[in-house]
């Protein structure tokens, strides 16, 4: 009996998994046959996985990410609103520490994975400015070999480049002030390139056992070096940011357009720029030599001896091993210096004097356009004495038995005021002299050249107003096309007024003109006419319709030509 029941229930199972799998069949062969019909009767459509949508567009940066690839690496920049691309602190050179402090600049270790260029390198050690080039505390390092860009071009694009050369006396500045920001000039066709360089003592020292392990047998000018190291970065690698290799202008205000003066006249950086722009600032006037005393000045050893003295350092590896911020404040403690010109005539870097290696022909022969603010020195020389006497002694230590004629040039300048006179001789020497020495200079060799004169006074907010007049550097931000930044640390701005935007458009017009066509002339601009001797032609810009004047400051400038001629240096 019970056999029997469990056999039943044996066989009621058996019959239902058959069923079961009968059906699973069945359903098996409808799927396959579904799709079979599928396959054949509709075209067969690739699948993608779909995009996400695109985040709104904000002022300022947009979340994209342009990649470049340098002979070092790729680097990843930043893309903005405008569709301006930016690339920051890419390094052009090793950090110059440790064994490579006071050496020429060594190229950059290479990366394999994408590096990010999204925040600009630290500037090189310096001390505080003053007054309204004061850039409040900088957060300072010895690796700070580092450059920007920016660019509007496609990848394979060929657009014009404008390298930037900042100012400060070659003691002071980097390359990524607020007011050297590069969309505006991105903006008008160029692709703008800014630097840091080694600045002050670790970038100008001079000393006998430096120059005694270097190949070359040279010392100091190791900021100028870093300046060629990347120009050689700007000739490799611009093509990857849309830049023309073979279409660089090397610009520059202050100590940055005696940099450009520099480069214009080493053989070490010929080729590497093919036009230039100088900016209140030259190299014509005497410069003291590396290793023997002149009337410029001790020589470059003399001071790297007294240095290592300072500092108690008995060799170079002492030398080395001071931390920069102890170099920096022994230097400020003792009020060390190193004298108003740091480059020095080394023989290598510049075989002979650079006034010579021009008027010889063997600097770099590129198209030049050069000038000076109105009123250099009234926001520079600001410690000045106001009283006959210290005018008197200011002009006799630089002009000697030239000082008469001195005097006369500066009659007037010194009715007014003392201080007022002095400032005017200082800023005329350092800058007007220059740049109609270095027009002249170049027109002499027949090579193009064109002069100007910035007379245009801003308005500065806050405690200064116009009473600056056209101070050193008032030009910066109309040439870059900035006007809406910071003025100084103090948050100056200009108050700007219609005439100013009129400017404006003559500066960026000019400079990036004659960045394209070696030319600053086009379209929609007054007409600059080039420069030549005989005439003495200066284009006037001190309004939005600038104007041709003729031997502009001739009395003051002609006295200085005797005084540099006289060879007192």
């Amino acid at each position: 009996m019970k056999k029997s029941s469990a056999y039943e229930l044996l066989k009621q199972s058996s019959a239902r998994d058959l069923l079961k799998l009968g059906v699973a069949a069945l359903l098996t062969i409808l799927v396959i046959a579904i799709i079979l019909h599928d396959l054949f009767t509709f075209p067969v459509v690739e699948y993608r996985r779909p995009k996400p949508p695109a985040p709104p567009a904000e002022q300022g940066a947009v979340p994209h990410e342009p990649v470049a690839t340098t002979t070092f690496g790729a680097i990843r920049g930043e893309k903005m609103a405008n569709g301006v691309r930016i690339f920051r602190g890419i390094p052009y050179a090793e950090p110059p520490v440790g064994e490579l402090r006071w050496k020429p600049p060594q190229p950059p270790t290479a990366w394999n994975e994408t590096r990010d260029a999204l925040a600009f390198g630290t500037p090189c050690w310096q001390p505080r400015g003053e007054g309204i080039y004061d850039r409040g505390p900088v957060a300072a390092s010895e690796n700070c070999l580092y450059l920007n860009v920016w660019t509007n071009a496609a990848a394979d694009g060929a657009l014009p480049v404008m390298v930037w050369l900042h100012g400060g006396a070659l003691q002071t500045g980097h390359g990524h002030w607020p007011m050297y920001d590069g969309t505006a000039l991105a903006g008008k066709g160029v692709v703008l390139v800014s630097l840091n360089y080694r600045l002050g003592v670790l970038g100008f020292l001079g000393h006998e056992a430096l120059s005694a392990e270097s190949p070359h047998g040279v010392s100091g000018n190791y900021g100028i070096l870093d300046q060629i190291a990347a120009l050689k970065w700007v000739r490799d690698n611009i093509a990857a940011f849309g830049g023309d290799p073979d279409n660089v202008t090397l610009f520059g205000e202050s100590a940055g357009a005696q940099s450009v003066c520099y480069l214009y006249a080493s053989p070490l950086a010929n080729g590497l720029f093919h036009r230039a722009i100088g900016q209140s600032g030259g190299c014509f006037s005497p410069h003291p030599q590396l290793a023997a005393d002149s009337a410029a000045g001790p020589s470059g050893h003399a001071l790297g001896a007294s240095l290592a003295e300072l500092l108690q350092a008995e060799n170079l590896a002492a030398l080395r091993a001071v931390p920069a911020r102890e170099l920096y404040a022994k230097i400020e403690t003792a009020q060390w210096d190193q004298g108003e010109r740091i480059v020095y005539q080394d023989g290598y870097v510049f075989p002979m004097p650079m006034a010579d290696i021009v008027a010889a022909g063997k600097h770099n022969r590129v198209p030049l356009l050069v000038g000076s603010t109105a009123d250099g020195g009234a926001a520079l020389f600001t410690n000045l004495a106001d009283t006959e006497e210290a005018w008197q002694q200011s002009v006799q230590a630089f002009a000697g038995d030239h000082a008469p004629a001195v005097f006369a040039a500066y009659a007037d300048a010194a009715a007014i005021g003392f201080k007022q006179a002095q400032q005017q001789l200082l800023a005329d020497r350092r800058f007007a002299w220059e740049a109609r020495a270095w027009a002249r200079q170049h027109a002499a060799h027949g090579d193009a050249a064109w002069l100007y004169h910035f007379s245009y006074v801003p308005h500065l907010s806050g405690e200064h107003g116009t009473s600056l007049g056209a101070f050193l550097g008032a030009e910066i931000p109309y040439a870059f096309g900035n006007l809406h930044l910071d003025f100084g640390a103090g948050g100056q701005k200009l108050e700007q007024r219609d005439s100013d935007a009129d400017v404006e458009r003559l500066l960026t017009g000019y400079w990036t003109n004659f960045a394209k066509n070696g030319d600053p002339n086009g379209e929609g601009l007054p007409t600059w006419p080039a420069y030549a001797a005989e005439t003495d032609l200066a284009l006037e810009i001190d309004s939005a319709t600038p104007s041709p004047v003729a031997a502009l400051r001739k009395a003051q400038l002609d006295a200085l030509d005797g005084v540099y001629a006289a060879d007192r240096f």
